[in-house]
């Protein structure tokens, strides 16, 4: 093959060769091999471009010899490549030319997404103890801790045998990862606690920066990356979900997405004839699809749904290349690969190691065996001169026959199916299972702001940019397009939608200011020309901050409003300190220091107590049949086996005579005619009196005599968090004057009968905690 790197020389020394030069690019970027009778060059033109190098002989037919060396020799840059592949193969794939404003621009955007995600820093490290963010993180902080309390080391990857099979059909990938970090710093408590606080911000940070390089890879304009950063900064479905101390499994979902979707651009905008198929790009691009399909089925057993965008990609890429008479599976080889690749690295690990189901794991091999069916299709239709709408037909038609394959011939895994579909269209008063729209939902405008109302009309536009034979847009578009529709669904994907959608805000922003003649025109070629970052005057860039805040004042303000709700409450955190320390002082250990609180929080205060964070189910169950109760034997005969503490919260709940009024409103005290409680001793109320915690106790026994059928109180003073309440049962003697009463706390009663006589007693703690009794003298 010739020096084609030589073509910048070339040209340079005769000028006249450009057009001619142009003219024959244009027509190698349509077909895969031509004639001589194919492109507008006289016979003397042709033979110098042969003679230059600049086009080479390949059997029959004719082609650019590099047509990336060609382009750059055309657009005055200097050539990153030759024949034997060498020079800065992932830079050149990747569009990172270095250039030190835009790089100190992506910083400072970088920085901004920092501070978004970690300001609340003073809300996670609190007395010593590191407070993830919700309920959730404290399942996966429980699992990491049982993994590294088994592990000998980073390289004991049998620990994670301990996972339960929940687990290893759920998010096996990310207990492990988080695992494996957190041992190659130590591996303790407090590292855990560390790694899993901060892997959502890096994963913002790693997710942003791919988010850039995707942007910029196809716009070819450095803007509309730094653009998309920012926007993605402030996008509240996203950024409370990577914020510090959120240590959902959802963060780890965000970079394997971004990967893929930048590798998939990457290998079809650089896979354009075979040529280019002996070059390293589009084969580095092939390793990134397969690492980032694997990685998405491993991480999440919803994974399948994320590589969904893969799929429409090839079917949309195919038509496109039938429509241009290209060869699909020229265009398509690397896709292939890379996704070949990722069901040979899913389908591995399920089988050494058994992680997610078959279904699950086997979601990129029927991927690549639709890819296969649909490249073969293509080219099929190319043959025999078929169009794009009639293998648009063909593919729906092959589309209905898999899935009645499917449905009649793997009965088992169409079960499987059947249950994972009516989990995505399930609605069980989980906030994350509501659709975007739906009126039970936070609001669409509460998690995205008015992004999604600019990045609409520009997703509209990426399809039209897509229809133009643009690689790039393609698959932007489908990811945007089938993350929208998901979040519809169920606002849990908000999160995996919204890189997408800032980078079709950012595109529409700059298109935006450009119409306001605040910018150049945005370019959305997807050429290697990019368009680079210029610095504009003071007014511009106040004009240019006016036009960002118009368009995302509404999330800078939902961010922090969104992160807060799923901070840890003070009340929270101090009430299972409160049960902490009691739990220590009475020697008490799981399961008897098991806290019974509303389940939103439950797995906070178990792990606080007693570090089982596993699960919420019995609290899910108890806690609300349990303060509704109004039979508080009853009450206590179903948690005083299982439950050691119990944790209120405000509620709605008015009837006075339920445990939720004789517990939050009055601390089990006497209130009026409805009678004090018996087993529950307070040990902290909030300052507000938003949170009060109790222990289930079998309570000390006052008894005693007194005049027949006379009504007897017994009452005392309380210290409750620097408060003072007072504390008052009631009984009536029986008919030989005897009367016993039961009381949940320590301490000096007073003991007053109907007739006026009273006397004092005094109950140990021991009582109250034992079960003992003490006789009014």
């Amino acid at each position: 093959m010739s020096d084609t790197p030589g073509a910048g020389a070339v040209l340079d020394d005769r000028p006249e060769l450009r057009d001619a030069t142009e003219a024959v690019l244009a027509v190698d970027d349509e077909r895969d091999g031509w004639t001589f009778d194919d492109i507008p060059l006289d016979s003397g033109q042709f033979g110098e471009l042969v003679s230059a190098g600049i086009v080479e002989k390949d059997g029959d037919e004719y082609r650019i010899a590099d047509p990336d060396a060609v382009r750059a020799a055309l657009n005055g840059e200097s050539a990153v490549g030759s024949d034997s592949g060498h020079g800065l193969a992932l830079g050149d794939a990747l569009r990172v030319n270095l250039d030190v404003r835009a790089t100190g621009l992506l910083v400072a955007a970088l920085a901004v997404v920092f501070v978004a995600r970690t300001y609340v820093i003073g809300s996670i490290y609190r007395g010593g103890d590191i407070v993830l963010s919700s309920n959730d993180p404290y399942y996966y902080r429980y699992h990491v801790e049982q993994v590294a309390a088994n592990a000998g080391s980073a390289a004991d990857f049998g620990a994670l045998s301990v996972l339960p099979q929940a687990l290893t059909k759920g998010e096996p990938l990310t207990i492990a990862t988080l695992w494996w970090v957190s041992s190659l710093f130590g591996g303790g408590k407090t590292v855990i606690g560390h790694v899993l606080a901060w892997y959502p911000v890096v994963s913002a940070l790693v997710t942003s920066a791919l988010l850039y390089l995707l942007a910029v890879r196809v716009s070819s304009d450095r803007r509309v990356g730094l653009a998309s950063v920012l926007f993605l900064a402030f996008i509240p479905g996203h950024a409370f979900r990577t914020s510090l101390g959120f240590a959902d499994h959802h963060a780890f979902d965000y970079p394997w997405l971004g990967l893929t979707a930048l590798a998939l651009v990457v290998a079809l905008t650089t896979a354009t004839n075979r040529t280019s198929l002996r070059r390293p790009q589009p084969w580095i691009a092939a390793v990134g699809i397969g690492v980032g399909t694997a990685g998405q089925v491993l991480a999440w057993e919803a994974g399948p749904l994320l590589v969904l965008p893969v799929s429409l990609v090839v079917l949309g890429q195919t038509l496109l290349d039938v429509s241009n008479d290209r060869s699909a599976l020229v265009r398509n080889a690397p896709v292939l690969a890379g996704v070949s690749l990722g069901a040979i690295l899913a389908g591995s690990v399920h089988t050494i190691t058994g992680w997610q189901t078959a279904l699950v794991a086997g979601a990129p091999a029927l991927l690549t065996l639709g890819t296969v069916v649909v490249i073969a299709t293509a080219e099929v239709a190319k043959r025999v001169g078929g169009t794009a709408k009639q293998l648009a037909v063909v593919n729906t038609g092959l589309g209905v026959v898999g899935l009645l394959l499917f449905r009649f011939g793997f009965t088992e895994q169409w079960g499987t199916f059947n249950r994972r579909l009516d989990l995505l269209f399930r609605s069980d008063g989980i906030a994350e299972t509501y659709g975007l729209f739906s009126a039970d939902a936070f609001g669409f405008l509460f998690l995205l702001g008015l992004t999604l109302f600019l990045a609409l009309p520009a997703m509209a536009w990426g399809v039209d940019l897509a229809r133009s034979d643009r690689s790039g847009w393609l698959a932007a578009s489908s990811y945007a397009w089938v993350l929208f529709v998901l979040a519809v669904i169920q606002v849990r994907f908000v999160g995996e939608l919204a890189p997408f959608l800032a980078l079709f805000a950012g595109l529409a922003f700059v298109w935006v200011a450009s119409w306001v003649d605040l910018a150049r025109p945005v370019l959305t070629t997807g050429d290697r020309d990019l368009r680079d970052v210029l610095v504009p005057d003071t007014r511009a860039v106040a004009s240019l901050f006016v036009l960002f805040l118009l368009f995302g004042a509404l999330g800078m303000v939902q961010v922090p409003v969104k992160t807060s709700q799923v901070l840890v409450e003070d009340g929270t955190y101090d009430a299972a300190t409160a049960i902490e320390a009691d739990a220590a002082e009475r020697g008490l250990e799981y399961p008897e220091s098991y806290v019974l609180s509303r389940w939103g929080q439950n797995r906070v205060y178990n792990y606080f107590v007693s570090g089982e964070s596993q699960s919420y189910g019995y609290a899910r169950q108890t806690y609300g049949p349990f303060v509704g109760a109004t039979d508080p034997n009853a009450a206590y005969n179903r948690i005083s086996n299982r439950a050691g503490y119990v944790v209120t919260t405000e509620t709605d709940i008015e009837e006075p005579t339920t445990m939720y009024a004789r517990l939050h409103q009055h601390f089990g005290s006497r209130n009026g005619d409805v009678d004090g409680l018996a087993h529950y001793r307070p040990l902290f109320t909030s300052d507000d009196g938003s949170h009060k915690a109790f222990a289930v106790v079998p309570g000390g026994t006052i008894q005693g005599t007194a005049a027949p059928n006379s009504t007897v109180s017994v009452v005392t003073t309380v210290g409750v968090s620097d408060r003072e309440i007072d504390y008052e049962r009631q009984t009536t003697a029986n008919r030989n004057g005897k009367f016993t009463v039961t009381v949940a706390n320590p301490g000096t009663y007073t003991v007053t009968t109907d007739n006026g006589s009273e006397t004092t007693v005094e109950v140990t703690e021991q009582m109250v905690y034992r079960g003992g009794n003490v006789t009014v003298g």
